[in-house]
């Protein structure tokens, strides 16, 4: 990363909650140097009423600047864009940013997930590693576990996308008082499967997972290789947006990473909202890498 990390935090409307911003502020209290920019993309407007918005988004900005005296290095970006997802994506991309952060949107009804909501778009297509937030409090209630949810057992699963995430939550842990825990998440051996078995997961039994044991002798030898103690390993067998809920509960997990492939069983066709359910049950942030990031390292 940049000597000086820059974060783009996408600005909701007016009179908004900001857990994004909010969870920006918490890291630059941390880490002062951080360069922090809100973007406000409006896409209700005329080329006549411009001038206008832009006054009041910058005198809002400047009003909510002071409730966040932690962020020293705080920013304004105002983009004027019917399409406020794809919008974020470029500038996040363009901009030569560290790290996305958006606040979740709330799902109210199951069809909400197959609806291209701002924030699914932007977990969906994003270049630069993004970081979802659903409650900024939640950081006080939480643990200090951070979660790297990998499928180990995916022939074609992107060793370069493991190492990035293993470096991405590492450099959270040691600057933000996390501790990191491996997950080797293994697909059913029926897709079908509606409900996982978890007994592999060292946390709740001890025992490795059925398969002979191969899964666990997986995560072992990576969680070695990048130096993760072996009691933060954990083999959970099963649909991914039940089990990594349900082990997020049991540590009490402050966060979710994530890596995303187009092809990947992981979050390739049926699965390719779970992350998104994951969000929905987890009291914690999800951090989201694309396979598309590493293109444009």
């Amino acid at each position: 990363m940049a000597e000086k990390e820059k974060f783009l935090v996408l600005l909701k409307p007016r009179d908004s909650k900001q857990p994004a911003i909010a969870r920006a502020a918490q890291y630059s209290k941390l880490q002062p140097d951080i360069e922090v920019t809100a973007c406000r993309i409006v896409n209700n407007f005329t080329e006549e009423s411009k001038d206008q918005i832009t006054v009041e988004e910058t005198a809002y900005f400047e009003t909510m600047k002071r409730n966040y005296p932690a962020i020293s290095n705080f920013k304004f970006k105002l983009i004027f864009n019917k399409n406020i997802a794809e919008t974020f994506v470029e500038e996040a991309r363009d901009g030569g940013y560290d790290l996305a952060i958006i606040s979740a949107n709330k799902r109210n009804t199951i069809k909400d997930l197959f609806i291209s909501t701002i924030d699914s778009t932007i977990m969906r297509r994003t270049y630069v590693p993004l970081l979802v937030v659903k409650d900024a409090n939640s950081s006080s209630t939480l643990g200090t576990a951070i979660l790297i949810a990998l499928d180990l057992s995916e022939s074609d699963h992107l060793r370069e996308l493991d190492e990035y995430l293993v470096k991405s939550a590492r450099m959270f842990a040691d600057k933000f008082n996390g501790e990191i825990h491996l997950v080797n998440c293994v697909s059913p051996l029926n897709r079908g499967l509606m409900s996982g078995d978890t007994g592999g997961s060292k946390i709740l039994s001890g025992t490795t997972i059925n398969r002979t044991g191969i899964h666990f002798k997986i995560a072992m030898e990576f969680a070695d290789e990048y130096g993760i103690p072996q009691d933060r390993v954990h083999v959970v067998e099963g649909r991914i947006d039940e089990e990594i809920p349900r082990l997020s509960e049991i540590l009490n997990a402050r966060m979710v990473c994530m890596g995303t492939t187009p092809r990947s069983t992981f979050f390739g066709s049926i699965d390719s909202i779970a992350s998104e359910l994951v969000l929905e049950q987890i009291a914690g942030d999800v951090f989201i890498v694309s396979s598309e990031h590493l293109k444009t390292e």
